[in-house]
């Protein structure tokens, strides 16, 4: 007895160790990568990136899949360990028909009996197949992990491309305003001309039309203005569709990073290629475990307890175990189907890690490239700007010496707004860009790591 009983407490302290071991505290914090999002000088991003990171309901679900998956480890991991319960019996056999056992007869027989057993049912694990189902499970989890980390990444790069592009639309929406009140006084003025023969009637008519697509333009961008605050409202899980705040576009100085070339290496730390490779390697271990499937099992059985026929009764300390070995023999070839069919499963799970490195490649060309022409049209536009303002100065100039009119100023002032509305546009763009790269990257500080870039 004592032997069965140092056995058992064995077991069960070594499942209370690994069990220890298996705690995988998660700071999810880490996802959000705030030392990222700081080198954009913005309190109201990073005011917002919290809202988000405590609120959003899709980081919340994929919080709980993590969970579920943390505990379907667990439960594997019990499944290696030896199940103890109780399965007694107290019964009461009344006065009845005569009990024959051979040559002997017991005439009204009768019994009590009390059987207070703790039973005990263990699966050696000779081969290790328990422990690979385990295995299997922790990389299912990792996996989930990585899953979680893509939806940050994910969920706060849109956020924040969401978060600019509702800036640009409010200080484009100020430009078109401006533009709309311009083009109005541009419009009297040539009335005035008409009247006095120095302008068409076709003049006119195209000014007026040239006002419409203005005001359409606004119209339009205001459009887009609420549709982005939804959007953000909605990132943030705010049911108030509260007021967004955020940062004026003149306010914005991002040192955006533009690298020539990306390390490959770098591409490995991409949530997707991670999990790629657990399940390559998840898909391994199944692989094994229907190998160990077709070797036998053997099963440990034991009882401790109480057998008794009258609670007074002598000998009544009940102990027995046992082996039991079991292999199936014949199974009409299910276990050979499902060893195939693990590794049909590993074969694909090759080829999806094979198309997730290209994909991740692809991915990050294009971000690079987009990034690379578009701070190419900013630049542009920020010389287009410089001229345009240069002209607006000269044709003031040119007031001033009598060769030009207000007209002049108006039509210049026009041309030096449609600039600007492309500037601020292209600045944006800029900075979305590099968002791309950032979610390309799978989440890497590239403000911290411009050296390996």
């Amino acid at each position: 007895m004592r032997k069965i009983l140092i056995l058992l407490m064995c077991i069960f302290f070594c499942s209370i160790q690994t069990e220890a071991r298996m705690t995988n505290e998660i700071n999810r914090l880490e996802y959000v990568n705030l030392n990222f999002w700081k080198n954009f000088n913005d309190e109201n991003l990073l005011e917002n990136i919290n809202k988000v990171y405590k609120n959003n309901n899709d980081l919340k679900a994929t919080a709980h899949k993590v969970n579920e998956a943390q505990r379907l480890v667990k439960i594997s991991f019990a499944n290696e360990l030896p199940h103890i319960g109780f399965n007694g019996y107290i019964g009461q056999i009344f006065k009845s028909s005569d009990e024959v056992f051979g040559d002997i007869t017991i005439p009204d027989y009768t019994e009590t009996r009390f059987l207070l057993p703790l039973t005990m049912n263990y699966e050696v694990d000779i081969w290790g197949k328990n422990r690979l189902k385990t295995k299997s499970q922790k990389k299912r989890f990792e996996m989930m992990k990585q899953d979680e980390k893509s939806a940050y990444i994910y969920i706060l790069s849109a956020f924040a491309s969401d978060y600019y592009n509702l800036i640009k639309a409010d200080k484009l929406i100020e430009y078109q305003k401006e533009l709309i009140e311009t083009q109005k006084q541009i419009n009297e003025f040539i009335k005035k001309r008409y009247d006095v023969g120095t302008a068409t009637l076709s003049d006119i008519v195209l000014s007026e039309k040239t006002l419409t697509y203005m005001e359409e333009d606004l119209h339009n961008l205001l459009e887009k203005q609420d549709i982005l605050q939804n959007q953000i409202s909605t990132i943030i899980s705010d049911r108030a569709f509260s007021e967004i705040s955020r940062t004026d576009s003149d306010n914005i100085n991002v040192n955006v990073i533009i690298p020539e070339t990306i390390n490959t290496e770098l591409l490995d730390q991409r949530p997707d290629m991670i999990k790629s490779q657990l399940d390559l390697e998840r898909v391994g271990i199944d692989v094994k475990v229907a190998k160990r499937e077709l070797l036998p099992s053997f099963i440990i059985n034991g009882n401790l307890g109480f057998n008794m026929y009258s609670i007074g009764s002598s000998n009544k300390f009940l102990a027995n175990l046992g082996v039991a070995p079991t292999w199936d023999l014949f199974t009409g070839g299910k276990k050979i189907q499902m060893l195939k069919l693990q590794k049909e499963e590993y074969e694909i799970a090759v080829q999806h890690y094979e198309r997730t490195i290209l994909k991740s490649i692809q991915e990050t060309n294009d971000a690079l490239y987009t990034l690379k022409s578009n701070h190419k049209k900013y630049s542009i536009s920020q010389h287009r700007l410089n001229a345009d303002n240069k002209e607006f100065g000269y044709t003031k100039i040119r007031e001033e010496a009598g060769t030009a009119d207000s007209l002049d100023i108006l039509l210049k002032k026009e041309q030096l707004l449609i600039s600007k509305k492309q500037e601020t546009s292209l600045k944006i763009n800029d900075i979305i860009a590099m968002i791309n790269l950032y979610q390309a990257l799978g989440g890497i500080n590239i403000f911290e790591l411009q050296e390996n870039l």
